[in-house]
């Protein structure tokens, strides 16, 4: 009896131990991940930044972004997402073959400044305002105004 009693006392406890540590909350079960593979910190030999040109004041510009290497371990344990840092601000972006882009608005400056783990991109660029492509137009339209009145 007493030998069932303990039987019954063990068994039970090892059955309440595991439906314990089968409740845990879902946060707290780690991923996992194969401990062979060395996953890459995001660097600037990793990456080409590319700004459209050129660059007006009043419209956006678009940058791109491609990784060297479109399965970069750090796109593959991200599942191809990877949040910068823009001019202070945060930016997620979502890769597709490596590669994404975004817009960006150079009104208030024409500096852009681009961080993720070892990657810091800084660029001046030259920006246009909306004058420099009106008076180029304006003068050329003036000049054969004048050509037209003057041939009559």
């Amino acid at each position: 009896m007493k030998k069932s009693l303990v039987l019954f006392t063990l068994f039970f406890s090892f059955f309440t131990s595991i439906s314990i540590a089968s409740n845990e909350p879902a946060e707290e079960k780690q991923q996992d991940v194969d401990n062979s593979i060395i996953i890459d910190r995001i660097s600037n030999d990793d990456v080409n930044i590319n700004i459209s040109s050129p660059v007006f004041s009043f419209t956006d510009a678009e940058i791109k972004i491609k990784f060297n290497n479109p399965e970069h371990t750090k796109l593959l344990l991200n599942k191809n997402t990877v949040e910068l840092i823009v001019n202070g601000e945060s930016k997620v972006l979502n890769f597709v073959n490596g590669e994404a882009s975004f817009k960006h608005r150079f009104d208030k400056s024409n500096h852009i400044s681009i961080y993720v783990e070892d990657l810091s991109f800084s660029k001046h660029v030259t920006v246009y305002p909306l004058w420099a492509l009106i008076i180029p137009i304006a003068v050329i339209l003036l000049y054969f105004i004048k050509r037209m009145i003057t041939k009559k």
